[in-house]
C-alpha cells in the first residue's frame, strides 16, 4: 500500500453517554490525504450538524454539512474509483459506521472492503520490538507515537476536550447564528477542535507510513 493512495479518517463527538454508554452520533469528521507527487496534502472536514452553520462560515477546512450516510457514500465511492485505501486509528470509526447506518448494510460492506484499522498493525508491532501495547489511559494514541515514531510531536488535547467542545459548539450555534458575533473564546472552541482532528489524523498517517508495507 503505498501513502499516496491512502486516505485517513478521524471522527469527534461526544463520545457514549447515559448508564448504558450508548455513543452518538459523531459532530464531524476529517480526511486527510498525504501529498503525492504533483500534489499537496489535502485536509477537509464535514460537520454533521445542520444547526451548526456558524462553525462551517468560520473555519476554512470545513467543507460541507452533511449526513453521515452521504459522507461515506463519497468517500467509499471516491476510494474505490481511485483505488485508495480509507484508513483509521482504531475500531471506534468503523464501530460508529456500523451503528448509526446499521440499515445500509452494502455501504457497510463497501467501506470495509476499502478501509484498514491501523491499531491491531500498532500493537503488532510493539509485541515484536517486545513491549505490551498500551490500550488504556489518557490519548494511546500518543503512547504508540512516542514509540514508533519518536521524533513526531504528540497529538495535543483542546483545552475543554474533545468531547466538551463539540457540545459548546452544538450551544454556542443554537445561540448565534451568526460567527462574526462569536466571541474569541468561542471561536477558539472551533477552532481547536479542528486543529486536534487534524493532528490525530496526520499522527495516524505518520504511523501508518512505519507500520504499514508498501
Amino acid at each position: 500500500m503505498r501513502m499516496a493512495d491512502t486516505l485517513f479518517l478521524d471522527f469527534e463527538g461526544e463520545g457514549r453517554k447515559g448508564p448504558d454508554r450508548v455513543p452518538n452520533l459523531p459532530f464531524l469528521a476529517g480526511l486527510y490525504r498525504p501529498k503525492a507527487e504533483g500534489r499537496k496534502s489535502q485536509f477537509s472536514v464535514s460537520l454533521f450538524r445542520e444547526h451548526c452553520t456558524p462553525v462551517k462560515n468560520g473555519i476554512p477546512e470545513i467543507s460541507e454539512i452533511t449526513t453521515l450516510e452521504a459522507f461515506i457514500t463519497r468517500i467509499t465511492k471516491h476510494a474505490e474509483i481511485e483505488n485508495l485505501t480509507i484508513c483509521y486509528w482504531s475500531d471506534h470509526e468503523l464501530a460508529i459506521i456500523k451503528r448509526f447506518l446499521k440499515p445500509k448494510r452494502q455501504l457497510i460492506e463497501r467501506f470495509e472492503a476499502i478501509s484498514l484499522n491501523i491499531l491491531p498493525q500498532a500493537r503488532k508491532h510493539l509485541r515484536r520490538i517486545g513491549q505490551e501495547p498500551p490500550d488504556s489511559g489518557n490519548k494511546v494514541l500518543n503512547h504508540y507515537l512516542a514509540i514508533i515514531c519518536p521524533k513526531a510531536a504528540p497529538v495535543s488535547t483542546p483545552r475543554v476536550g474533545a468531547a466538551v467542545s463539540c457540545q459548546r459548539l452544538e450551544r454556542y450555534s443554537d445561540n448565534e447564528k451568526k460567527w462574526s458575533r462569536w466571541t474569541d473564546r468561542q471561536k477558539s472552541v472551533a477552532k481547536e477542535l479542528v486543529r486536534y482532528n487534524r493532528e490525530d489524523c496526520l499522527a495516524t498517517a505518520k504511523l501508518a507510513r512505519k507500520l504499514i508495507p508498501r
